[in-house]
């Protein structure tokens, strides 16, 4: 039985250039289409991984929504090791527990119902919000003492090669859509990682920090911006401010940001990143902020959802005379996507107008970042403005 177990077989995957490798690994294990089960396979210049079985149209769209090229193919493969395999580790840990707490007809229910897909920052693993909320969890979970939750909490904490361990909550009603993270594991919440080249820090139980938007921070530190004055309307930890210093090599940042904890991190990753010179932090509202830069920027990147269409003002006004580019993040309804940037485009060249910017407006691409429902994309629309005058 171990023998055929260990056997290479076929199954459906999805191909990409090599480069594009972490990126579709993301999204693959984001929307929990990622067969663990076998090894992702390197062919010359691509990456080739194991998809899930019986995928539905919605699953099949997500892949085909991506921003770069990706091919379907069906391809033979090896067996991963259950040592290099986090959820074989995290069934059996569990499994492991739960002898002796649990009748042996519940434990299977039980362990089916464990998380396929979590965050990493640092040494902190990040369990969706839905993790051990079942009925059948939360009523074991309440017969259980103290220790015998640290136990489960440290067990999965080391079964997914992590040192503290945290659960998702619902974004708090504030003014700052405080992050409500809740730490099981561990003693504090503050995590120190490298994204693409840069460093973050922050504390997860106060801030949030999307790792679905990688795709993006990677484009958006790709485009060159040598030279450019760039105001970031909604900095947060400096998930776009950081990259747009470091890697696009801007000559300066505006970082507007009024959430202090964002900005103790924001503040630390300046430091860490040897930025103090190309970043300035405007600490507070940036409705009331913003007009201190108008007329300075070459740049807008107005990162906030759902939408961020009450600062489009701002943002025309904050651009040189001459112009330059928007960065407009939004969410959209999948159908609603054209039409959304035909309006967009319209309601900027009216604000434009109304202070005496005449410019040409046009979209220069369309991002598709990620699904942000089953029905609504997260998008970014590059909007670029010029005067008629040059």
């Amino acid at each position: 039985m171990a023998d055929s177990l260990s056997k290479p077989s076929y199954c459906n995957a999805v191909r990409c250039q090599l480069e594009m490798g972490e990126s579709l690994h993301m999204a693959l294990d984001n929307y929990d289409l990622l067969n663990l089960d076998w090894k992702p396979m390197r062919k010359r210049d691509s990456l080739i991984l194991p998809l899930k079985s019986g995928l539905k149209d919605e699953q099949l769209r997500v892949l085909k929504g991506l921003s770069f090229e990706i091919h379907f193919t069906y391809q033979e493969f090896e067996r991963a090791e259950l040592s290099n395999n986090p959820h074989a580790q995290l069934r059996r840990t569990v499994s492991d527990w739960l002898t002796g707490k649990s009748n042996a007809a519940e434990i299977e229910p039980l362990v089916s119902q464990l998380p396929r897909k979590w965050e990493r920052y640092g040494d902190m693993i990040i369990l969706p919000e839905r993790a051990f909320e079942s009925d059948d969890w939360v009523k074991l979970l309440n017969r259980c003492t103290k220790s015998q939750l640290e136990a489960l909490w440290r067990c999965i904490t080391e079964a997914l090669s992590g040192k503290r361990l945290a659960r998702q909550r619902p974004i708090a009603k504030d003014m700052f859509r405080s992050s409500q993270t809740e730490l099981l594991f561990g003693e504090s919440g503050w995590v120190e990682f490298t994204d693409h080249g840069v460093q973050f820090g922050f504390d997860a139980t106060q801030v949030m920090f999307s790792s679905g938007n990688n795709t993006e921070r990677r484009r958006i530190g790709n485009i060159p911006m040598d030279g450019e004055v760039v105001v970031d309307a909604y900095a947060g930890v400096g998930y776009y401010t950081l990259h747009m210093a470091h890697r696009s090599q801007a000559m300066h940042v505006h970082a507007f940001e009024m959430n202090p904890h964002s900005i103790e991190g924001l503040q630390w990753a300046i430091k860490a990143n040897h930025l103090e010179n190309k970043i300035t932090v405007h600490h507070g509202d940036n409705q009331l902020l913003l007009p201190n830069v108008y007329a300075q920027a070459d740049r807008i990147h107005l990162g906030i959802l759902p939408s961020s269409e009450h600062a489009w003002e701002h943002a025309i006004q904050c651009l040189k005379p001459s112009g330059g580019w928007l960065h407009i993040h939004m969410n959209v309804q999948e159908k609603d996507i054209e039409s959304w940037c035909v309006e967009t485009l319209e309601k900027l060249s009216t604000l434009a107008e109304s202070h005496g910017r005449k410019w040409t407006i046009e979209s220069q691409h369309l991002e598709k970042v990620k699904w942000f429902s089953p029905r609504v994309r997260h998008v970014v629309l590059d909007v670029h403005c010029q005067s008629r005058d040059t």
